[in-house]
């Protein structure tokens, strides 16, 4: 295709106004506009990489799932038909290639990037680790706007990085993303030209996707094994952490509508297959017993949806007290930790002598109350970790 017609056939994708309709649409599910108990539909789960990856990962077809699955149909029928006509991403990609001259394409003999990180995410989901899932263009063009939430941190500005540098990439080699890199444009091919029958008899590309497949199945053990080396406070209702962390996709939805801002994004040197992926830190507040609206936000099923009684059945940790650091075990009058728990699982043990906390584990949840009114400083007397650490 000459310039000239590429040209033209650009700017007569840039006038089609479904596009943008469906670019104001993503826009407007990005931020948090929705008045409180209003059903959620998180912007990622019309994407049918994401649909694919958490349906082979988690061996749940849930209602959230559902929504990119006629997206997958329409894929497998019209070549890239998602990319073309709906994704947000490619219309802004669009826009900010044409603020420079066409120049030559160097990409054009490049391989086909996004069909391995598609076909190596999937097979790493089928061992219940997709390891690109957070490659997805609408969990970057999410994640961009849940990183600019109340309060900032460094933390949560770079973790809606992925979006400006997608763009930069852009100004760089136009084109260069949607056709070579992009996994949901990857696994869109992948699925059209097996369905068509169209896939080349190549011996080469057919040894890298073979390639890509056992990385995606060796990666995706190897991932789920070091998850669960080091694991931390997840949100209720989280999947087991071998897969959470693969199947979350970073896109800041659940951070960004905490309403006591106790989910951060992990930045631990020990998880690195959980970066960016939503811990729980009980520094401001606590998990209500009221709240179950992350599960609402999640577009992968990282964090199931959960009724309200459901989710304060579920446990994330438990207390552990360091008694030389207690102000009641040294003599002062101080029950705050006991009078805050929603759940009663604390009250005074005393000997007539000493007095201290006392935990009814079959009453805690791991909410983080007791923890976040602690007044010790600068570590506090009463911490929440994961169950199994603090039995341990």
């Amino acid at each position: 295709m000459t310039q000239a017609a590429h040209k033209t056939k650009t700017s007569s994708r840039l006038r089609a106004p479904g596009r943008w309709v469906a670019l104001i649409a993503a826009a407007l599910l990005s931020l948090p506009l929705w008045p409180a108990g209003w059903p959620s539909i998180p912007l990622a789960s019309f994407s049918p990489f994401v649909a694919l990856s958490s349906l082979l990962a988690t061996r749940t077809l849930a209602m959230v799932t559902l929504l990119g699955l006629p997206a997958l149909v329409l894929a497998l029928i019209w070549r890239r038909w998602f990319c073309r006509q709906v994704c947000p991403l490619g219309l802004l990609l669009e826009l900010v290639a044409r603020l420079r001259r066409a120049g030559p394409r160097r990409w054009r003999n490049w391989p086909p990037v996004g069909r391995w990180l598609a076909i190596l995410t999937l097979v790493g989901a089928a061992v219940g680790y997709p390891l690109t899932l957070w490659l997805d263009p609408l969990a970057i063009f999410n994640g961009a706007f849940s990183a600019w939430r109340a309060p900032l941190t460094l933390v949560s500005v770079c973790a809606g990085l992925l979006l400006p540098l997608v763009l930069l990439l852009e100004v760089w080699q136009p084109q260069f993303w949607c056709a070579r890199l992009c996994p949901l444009g990857g696994v869109q091919e992948t699925l059209h030209r097996r369905l068509r029958g169209a896939f080349p008899r190549d011996r080469i590309a057919g040894r890298r996707g073979f390639l890509a497949a056992g990385v995606g199945l060796l990666g995706g053990l190897f991932a789920r094994a070091a998850s669960a080396e080091y694991p931390p406070l997840r949100p209720p209702g989280s999947l087991d952490e071998e897969s959470f962390a693969g199947v979350c996709l970073r896109c800041g939805n659940c951070t960004r509508v905490c309403p006591t801002r106790v989910l951060r994004p992990d930045v631990s040197a020990e998880r690195l297959t959980g970066l960016l992926a939503p811990v729980m830190e009980f520094d401001r507040g606590y998990c209500r017993e009221n709240c179950n609206e992350c599960g609402q936000v999640c577009p992968s099923g990282a964090i199931r949806r959960l009724p309200l009684e459901e989710k304060r059945r579920q446990v994330v940790g438990l207390p552990a007290l360091t008694l030389d650091a207690c102000q009641l075990v040294d003599g002062g009058e101080c029950t705050l930790c006991i009078r805050s728990c929603p759940y009663e699982a604390l009250s005074v043990y005393s000997d007539g002598f000493d007095s201290r906390p006392n935990l009814d584990p079959d009453k805690c949840i791991g909410c983080g109350a007791c923890e976040s009114v602690c007044p010790v400083r600068p570590q506090r007397a009463i911490r929440v970790f994961p169950r199994a650490e603090a039995a341990g």
